[in-house]
């Protein structure tokens, strides 16, 4: 199966965003925060600008979405349902998303340091130029996804699950990756210094990896390559 095979499907949005109906600073940061609080959904929009920091979203759904330029900082994002949006250029940093659900996503450009994305399920979802350190994905699922130039620097992956994932320009250095099987995974251009896995490092049998990935992550295993 070649890379272009195992890429995910990108989000059912207009290009441009046209025919979505453009809400900006304020306006935007209502409209999200009264759809979340009725539990409905939210459908067409184009939120730019708008800040939400700490503010309580659990349950926000929307579909062709588009958000630019958004501040989610330490909002609650419990439960929340994405269909077929993008996030461009957002600051998720410290934001409470576990169990959450995004299908046909994509993040662009997007800051997500220390937010909690536990037990949430990334189905077609892809993630571009962006800094999703101490990020926590545990228990969660990475079906049909794919990380560009991304880094995972000090993430939690423990227990994560994942089916046709392509990885390119990772940083997982630092990453807790315990309970969770790299087997098969091509991690020949990501960055693994410091990778933490179980005491029997059965997670990395299997990964793809070059010669001198293999030197570094033979030190987990207390090797002396001379």
């Amino acid at each position: 199966m070649g890379r272009k095979d195992r890429l995910p499907a990108a989000p059912a949005l207009p290009a441009g965003g046209q025919g979505l109906v453009l809400l900006e600073g304020p306006e935007g940061a209502a409209r999200l925060y009264a759809l979340a609080g009725a539990e409905d959904e939210g459908a067409g929009l184009w939120v730019r600008g708008a800040d939400l920091s700490g503010e309580e979203l659990d349950g926000l759904t929307l579909s062709r979405c588009l958000l630019e330029d958004c501040r989610l900082t330490g909002a609650g994002l419990r439960k929340a349902a994405l269909t077929d949006c993008i996030l461009r250029c957002c600051d998720l940093s410290g934001a409470q998303g576990y169990d959450g659900s995004w299908q046909r996503c994509a993040w662009q450009g997007v800051k997500a340091l220390g937010a909690n994305l536990s037990g949430s399920r990334l189905k077609d979802w892809s993630c571009t130029d962006s800094r999703l350190e101490a990020l926590r994905l545990d228990d969660g699922v990475l079906e049909h996804a794919s990380l560009l130039r991304t880094s995972l620097a000090g993430a939690n992956l423990a227990g994560l699950r994942w089916k046709q994932l392509v990885l390119e320009d990772v940083d997982l250095s630092g990453a807790c990756v315990t309970g969770a099987s790299l087997r098969g995974l091509d991690l020949r251009s990501c960055r693994l210094d410091g990778l933490t896995a179980g005491e029997s490092l059965r997670e990395l049998r299997g990964a793809i990896v070059d010669p001198i990935q293999a030197a570094v992550l033979a030190r987990l295993l207390g090797l002396d390559i001379r």
